[in-house]
């Protein structure tokens, strides 16, 4: 995308000030605000389910979203040979979450609950459900077992084998208790009552898809969106914050910020729990392992595994609600 064509520009109805070139994409001064135009190679199809979820979210009380730009056909895309692509808005000023700034935190769980709040009951049929965590938790315990099948095969172990075995057993058990407290309670009635009411989740809640610009924060990339328990939505956050900060805020912080606009359910705190004492972290690195050719053996992998391990104590402390 070296060059930005009239003909797109055109095909948006846009009358440039100014553009500029960022990675991947072009920023262009309207006059009336900044718009981002850059190529998508998500399918029409999605591109336009994104669409209606923004824009029904938008008129719900949340315009914190980055907003398409519909073409000169009536579409949220224009179409220039074999590339599809889209304009969204672009925020001035627009900067990451900084986990390490206090105030950036409070106002990001503050901005999920409102985006929840909003991102209920909505309208299309077409954005696909996600499974019950049970069985995502099921299946990852078939997972570890393969791969504790697959470490101890071969004549000689690797590093990363050792390592692994070393913890595939503790990790076993935390997701057997995961399964078992969430079986405890209701988190099946909630999560088919989120399915029937056709409840939103972002599920990708990272530093750049939560840009602060100014007083407000946008949450934005719904490529991963679902039909789910927004309690997961809650639950990401809350381990990205462990995981990628010094921990300033203790969990019940982010919590009460998170509630005073969207209560929790019945039951809320145990389910929450469950989420977040998953391996998830682990069992990433584990799957990226064992997917690959036994014979490569990647020291960044392995090192990425030990710093997980060296920070689990850390993490399970802090996340004691």
């Amino acid at each position: 995308m070296e060059k930005l064509s009239p003909v797109v520009l055109e095909s948006f109805g846009i009358n440039s000030r100014s553009i500029r070139k960022e990675k991947g994409c072009h920023i262009v001064d309207t006059g009336g605000g900044l718009v981002k135009i850059n190529i998508s190679y998500e399918s029409t199809d999605a591109i336009c389910l994104q669409h209606s979820q923004k824009e029904h979210i938008a008129a719900e009380g949340f315009p914190w979203v980055d907003r398409y730009r519909v073409a000169n056909t009536g579409q949220p895309f224009c179409l220039i040979g074999r590339d599809t692509y889209i304009a969204t808005a672009y925020p001035k000023h627009q900067q990451e979450l900084d986990f390490e700034n206090e105030r950036s935190v409070i106002n990001a769980f503050e901005t999920l609950a409102r985006f929840h709040t909003a991102a209920r009951s909505m309208p299309q049929k077409d954005t696909p459900a996600s499974q019950p965590l049970p069985d995502i938790y099921i299946r990852q315990l078939a997972e570890l077992a393969q791969a504790g099948k697959q470490a101890r095969r071969g004549p000689r172990m690797s590093d990363f084998d050792v390592a692994f075995i070393k913890h595939a057993a503790p990790a076993t058990e935390t997701i057997q208790n995961a399964i078992d407290c969430l079986t405890k309670t209701c988190y099946l009635e909630l999560y088919a009552n989120a399915i029937g009411q056709n409840s939103l989740c972002h599920n990708a809640l990272k530093e750049e898809n939560m840009p602060e610009a100014g007083n407000s924060m946008y949450i934005i990339n719904f490529s991963k969106a679902t039909i789910d328990l927004q309690l997961n939505d809650l639950a990401a956050l809350i381990r990205r914050y462990a995981q990628r900060s010094s921990k300033s805020l203790p969990i019940n912080r982010l919590i009460k910020a998170y509630g005073s606009i969207s209560p929790l359910p019945n039951e809320g705190e145990k389910i929450l729990h469950a989420q977040l004492v998953f391996p998830w972290a682990f069992m990433k690195i584990v799957g990226q392992y064992y997917s690959k050719k036994r014979n490569w053996t990647p020291n960044g992998l392995l090192n990425r595994l030990d710093a997980i391990l060296a920070e689990k104590e850390n993490y399970e402390k802090y996340i004691v609600m």
